[in-house]
Parts: structure tokens; sequence; C-alpha cells
């Protein structure tokens, strides 16, 4: 059964990765050594900052009670003023 051919930006991603670990990390070469933790460094900013979703409140809701759900406009001054204090 012949391969297929995977496109796209997910493939170059692999490509770049795979080779800076080859070439930067396990061998000598300081341009694929800066890719690698340039890359690397993405992924931990990344994580550190906080892209997964947080969760703000669980509680059980009895019948006839409802939920209200807002969101705040970051630009506005009050979504502002809050990002600044937390």
């Amino acid at each position: 059964m012949p391969r297929r051919r995977r496109g796209g930006l997910r493939f170059v991603s692999n490509f770049v990765r795979r080779k800076s670990i080859n070439r930067g990390l396990f061998g000598d070469d300081r341009f694929w050594r800066v890719v690698f933790f340039v890359m690397m460094g993405r992924r931990v900013l990344r994580k550190v900052s906080g892209a997964e979703p947080e969760v703000v409140a669980l509680e059980r809701l009895e019948p006839g009670q409802f939920v209200r759900i807002e969101a705040i406009d970051p630009r506005s001054p009050k979504g502002m003023r809050r990002r600044r204090r937390s």
C-alpha cells in the first residue's frame, strides 16, 4: 500500500522540529539548535501563559435555579482594570 504524503503546515512544522533535534540538539549545528530552542520556548510559553481554559466555579444547581454567564470585553476599561489586578 503506498504511503500518503501529508501536506500543510503541520507537516512542515514536524519536519523542522525533527531536523532541529537531529542537527541542532544531537549534532553541532548552531542554527538548528537555535531553531529548536525557539520552537520549544514557544511551546513552553504557551503552556505557562495559560492557554488552557480556566475553571472558575463548580456548583450544583437546585431545581428552579439558573446560571447567567457574561463575558467582559478585554478592551473595555472594566476589562483592562480586571486584567491589571490579576
